[in-house]
């Protein structure tokens, strides 16, 4: 690093902006097999599993060129220096047919809450609504903005401000997992489900009102997107036996289910594997590719301490 560039970024340390743009990357990727009926699929190995991992959220641009995902690590008090609420920006990286092949880090940063301390962690979905990013968590019931002109690892070193905020549902660790704008401005937010139920708490929320819904689910929702005929998709995952493996789920909600005389939501199936080569897919997010309708998703490894879970980001082209 040269004096100028070790000058600038001891004026952004001190100026509390600081990103981790001139770091070594911290993380690499491989080709990884995945079942039938998903394109392509990579496995994030990360160089160091406590400055890198629990990627629980989501954001691809609308290129399909970059992603942005963050770390919450908020089950992981007794690990010590963790790297919480880390943000991570990546480009991502195609073969000839245009499959997902790789990505490559490029830059990351940290989360700071509304007193100017690092997030302690719980971020669990994230979403664009072209004023910045919206982060959800799931041990509250507020939803913060980090206000922008675009969407880059640049708008995380603005404090946020409370963009919406409803009752805090959480059940344990069953929190706010999912976030997506619609075409009309409104943030759609999803609660995971009780272990004990088969219903989930969904909000549609404007400046003026929330509203609520109840979404049925066979698994537990654990992201959303909007594609680009204004619907939304969701996704579930689930623990679903030791011979099966994991369930993974994306269910399509029309835009006229979301009318207010709607109280149940229940969409259409499109994807439905159980495979032992599946993990803990969290983040979901879609994007548009030379005319393709592509879903990425990524699983958070809950920091892989035991060495049993991988940080895998698939893609999915939908018909």
């Amino acid at each position: 690093m040269t004096f100028y560039t070790s000058l600038v970024a001891a004026m952004l340390l001190l100026s509390g902006i600081y990103q981790l743009a001139y770091a070594e990357p911290v993380f690499s990727s491989r080709k990884f097999q995945m079942p039938d009926g998903i394109s392509a699929a990579v496995e994030i190995v990360h160089r160091d599993n406590k400055s890198s991992g629990g990627f629980s959220t989501l954001w691809v641009s609308p290129d399909c060129e970059s992603l942005i995902t963050i770390s919450d690590y908020s089950q992981s008090s007794k690990r010590g220096d963790l790297n919480r609420s880390a943000w991570f920006e990546a480009k991502i990286l195609y073969d000839e047919a245009g499959n997902l092949n790789g990505v490559n880090y490029i830059r990351s940063g940290q989360l700071m809450d509304m007193d100017g301390k690092t997030v302690p962690g719980a971020v669990e979905a994230m979403a664009w609504d072209g004023q910045g990013f919206l982060i959800a968590f799931d041990n509250r019931g507020q939803i913060y903005r980090y206000a922008g002109s675009s969407p880059s690892g640049d708008v995380f070193a603005n404090k946020p401000v409370v963009a919406y905020e409803g009752e805090n549902l959480a059940v344990g660790n069953a929190g706010l997992e999912s976030l997506a704008v619609l075409p009309d401005g409104r943030v759609f937010a999803l609660w995971e489900k009780d272990k004990w139920n088969d219903q989930a708490v969904a909000w549609l929320m404007s400046e003026q009102q929330i509203q609520t819904f109840t979404y049925e689910a066979e698994a537990n929702p654990g992201g959303a997107t909007t594609l680009a005929d204004g619907s939304l998709l969701v996704l579930e995952r689930q623990f679903y036996s030791i011979f099966s493996g994991i369930q993974v789920r994306l269910v399509q909600l029309g835009q006229e289910m979301l009318s207010g005389s709607n109280t149940v939501l229940k969409g259409k199936v499109l994807f439905d594997v159980k495979s032992m080569s599946l993990d803990n897919f969290e983040g979901l997010s879609a994007c548009r590719k030379d005319n393709r309708q592509l879903v990425f998703a990524i699983t958070d490894n809950n920091g892989d301490w035991d060495g049993s879970q991988g940080t895998l980001l698939m893609m999915i082209e939908l018909e």
